[in-house]
């Protein structure tokens, strides 16, 4: 059978056995997936309910359709959400990186590429119809989590190869560890093993502690997760199955033991803070770097297009610190699916107040006694929030009909306001993009560290700082993930058929003789107009 009349059955099964638009999305993706849907379906057991677990905090709170299901905006802000939670993860085509939340579709999202077209078909038909119901968010959540693992088996296939090892028998501890090792070189230094000569790559691998200074300490803790599920030193060997596992435990836990750099780095810049405003002058910013800290040396020009530089007092630029911790320039790891980057501690206590509302809206005095409870990692519960605060916080609900959208922009700046070193300050959209390093230089502005000599014209420049009391700037531009709709009941609505009709449809596609061809590209969304952010 020819490849187009293949892929035409695969969509039939889909649409078929699975149901069509209404039918359940996880049998309609297993069935698509041909031979490889069993598996699929086998581990969707185990890591489904983790899943659903996951995302129940946010389920409530999110806006929805008037038939109560999610659409583009929501579907996307709540994945997005949902893996940075829990995994430190910043998925490549959820992520806005100051775009609009509707610029484009989950459908396009980059892993998913590595599904039969008929998958995406599905999925592209759903959102565009009446969005998904929770038990399709979980299994979007999951398709995603199983294809990310899935490229992080492939890449520890391709360490194997380059290292000339066999996949097939047991490897000495040693062996197998140095394996992990070069995986881990080629995710932080991203790199593709692929198409990266294994010369190249092995010299990289020779200089990862120039590279990345705390290289080191990522041994350790690659170690450290080694040791706990093969047992050494007390096996011998080991095999690639249990490689396999270990490199699953560290894919899951890298990315929020990575964090503690993030923090540190906090630590660093908060002496230098500017009147509790979560900002440090760029001047004393230059100056920690010229002293030893070599992490603060990006270019002012980078800097302002992440996002991380405050320029709203005239001759007086400050670094956002939350901004600029949780900015493209301070990733670590990178694969085509995601990327590994600092953990922003307002996901914690924005998972508190959805968990409290349970709505996508609230009444100010509601939202107030809230955060005046909940503390931070620098704000302590039981403060008493200013007049100002107050009063900008019931400006916001008068917009919008006596309540406060808490998905809203103007929500988050007074989140921000509220918890400065914590939250970050959220720019309108299109005013910041951000860009990874590599991108950075490729664009053509060169490397994004300023040299010493930039620093020192900056550090020696007369500032400005008899800047008024009020340091944080307000801007009154709302942005809204979703319009107000009415509220349906919440739910899970599960949609299946049973397996039975998964079997049969598993059974068609082996018979037809259905090949399932993954392939990586680079997701390319359309942008749509600004109705959401």
């Amino acid at each position: 059978m020819s490849l187009v009349c293949a892929m035409r059955v695969s969509v039939l099964l889909v649409f078929v056995v699975g149901g069509g638009a209404g039918g359940s999305l996880l049998d309609g993706i297993a069935v698509a997936l041909g031979d490889s849907g069993v598996d699929f379906l086998a581990a969707s057991a185990a890591g489904l309910p983790r899943i659903e677990a996951g995302l129940a905090p946010i389920l409530p709170s999110l806006p929805r359709s008037e038939s109560g299901r999610l659409e583009g905006p929501a579907v996307r802000y709540a994945l997005y959400h949902f893996f940075v939670r829990e995994f430190g993860w910043r998925i490549n085509g959820l992520d806005p990186m100051g775009a609009p939340w509707n610029s484009s579709s989950p459908a396009e999202v980059a892993a998913l590429k590595r599904m039969p077209p008929a998958v995406l078909q599905l999925l592209a038909s759903r959102l565009d119809n009446d969005g998904l119901d929770e038990r399709d968010l979980a299994v979007l959540a999951w398709t995603l989590r199983y294809l990310i693992q899935d490229e992080t088996d492939t890449r520890l296939r391709l360490a194997y190869d380059m290292l000339e090892l066999s996949v097939d028998t047991p490897l000495p501890t040693d062996h197998a560890e140095m394996a992990l090792d070069l995986h881990m070189a080629s995710h932080v230094a991203a790199a593709d093993l692929a198409k990266t000569p294994a010369k190249t790559m092995m010299k990289v691998y020779a200089n990862m502690e120039k590279l990345y200074p705390a290289w080191n300490d990522t041994l350790d803790f690659i170690h450290q997760a080694y040791v706990s599920e093969v047992g050494a030193p007390a096996v011998s060997t080991v095999t690639f199955d249990q490689n396999l596992r270990v490199i699953s435990n560290i894919t899951e836990r890298y990315g929020l033991w990575q964090d503690s750099e993030c923090k540190a780095m906090k630590a660093m810049l908060l002496p230098w803070e500017d009147q509790g405003s979560g900002r440090v002058h760029l001047t004393d910013f230059y100056r920690a770097s010229l002293a030893g800290k070599w992490q603060f040396s990006e270019k002012v020009d980078y800097l302002r297009q992440l996002g991380a530089l405050d320029e709203s007092v005239p001759g007086s630029p400050r670094v956002i610190i939350v901004n600029y911790l949780l900015s493209y320039s301070n990733c670590v790891g990178s694969t085509p699916y995601n990327d590994l980057c600092c953990l922003s501690e307002c996901e914690a206590l924005m998972a508190h107040v959805e968990r409290q509302v349970a709505a996508s809206s609230a009444e100010p005095e509601a939202l107030m006694d809230i955060v005046v409870a909940l503390a931070s990692s620098t704000v302590p519960a039981g403060r008493e929030l200013g007049a100002v605060l107050q009063q900008r916080l019931r400006s916001v609900a008068a917009q919008h009909g006596g309540v406060v959208p808490i998905y809203g922009r103007l929500f988050a700046q007074w989140m921000h306001h509220a918890y400065p070193r914590e939250c970050p300050y959220p720019h309108v959209v299109g005013a910041t993009q951000q860009i990874t390093p590599a991108h950075y230089l490729r664009q053509g502005d060169g490397l994004r560290v300023a040299s010493a000599e930039e620093m020192k014209v900056v550090v020696e420049r007369p500032e400005r700082k008899d800047h008024p009391q009020e340091t944080l700037p307000w801007d009154s531009q709302e942005e809204l993930l979703a319009p107000p709709s009415p509220r349906a009941p919440i739910g899970f609505a599960v949609l299946h058929l049973g397996t039975s009709a998964v079997a049969m449809g598993l059974l068609m596609a082996s018979l037809l003789g259905v090949t399932v061809r993954r392939r990586r590209s680079a997701a390319k969304p359309a942008v749509a107009p600004q109705i959401f952010v």
